[in-house]
């Protein structure tokens, strides 16, 4: 049975009461995914809600028909699948297990219904998303900016 004190260790759910935390506890389901297993693809319909007990989950983006890059690595304690917030959530970008990993589901309508019906608690939640999404933002951003600076293009505009 999950219980508070392993929920209270995802960064997402860290700043919830006890009282909220007993909420989510049948809410959520233990998950086991296999290396190289696939939880979601880009463009699926938003289902779930995650949150890794362990392992790591790889987030991937088509470049092109024949580029896959890694745009981020979600580690114990922290959460992916924010899109179920969302009016009409598709998945973004596609999860993949890069070792054996367990993670905590919660489908989008149970988490929906229980931030509708305690609105106290949906703050705490969407403020949370924010602070993943602003820092997702950032960390995106600098990968950018790094790879343009590295990009012979730019170097070529510099010594002109």
């Amino acid at each position: 049975m999950i219980t508070k004190s392993e929920l209270k260790k995802d960064e997402f759910l860290e700043s919830l009461t006890d009282e909220m935390l007993e909420k989510f506890i049948p809410l959520t389901e233990e998950w086991s995914v296999e290396s190289g297993e696939i939880i979601f693809n880009e463009g699926d319909s938003a289902d779930n809600f995650f949150m890794v007990k362990a392992g790591k989950i790889l987030l991937e983006q088509k470049i092109s028909k024949d580029i896959i890059a890694t745009v981020g690595t979600v580690d114990p304690g922290e959460s992916f699948g924010l899109s179920v917030l969302l009016d009409e959530p598709r998945r973004l970008m596609t999860a993949i297990c890069s070792e054996t990993a367990t993670v905590y589901a919660i489908h989008k309508n149970s988490l929906l219904d229980l931030m509708d019906k305690d609105h106290s608690m949906g703050y705490f939640i969407m403020k949370q998303a924010a602070r993943v999404l602003n820092t997702r933002l950032i960390l995106r951003t600098e990968q950018f900016l790094r790879s343009m600076h590295t990009h012979p293009d730019i170097h070529e505009l510099e010594s002109n």
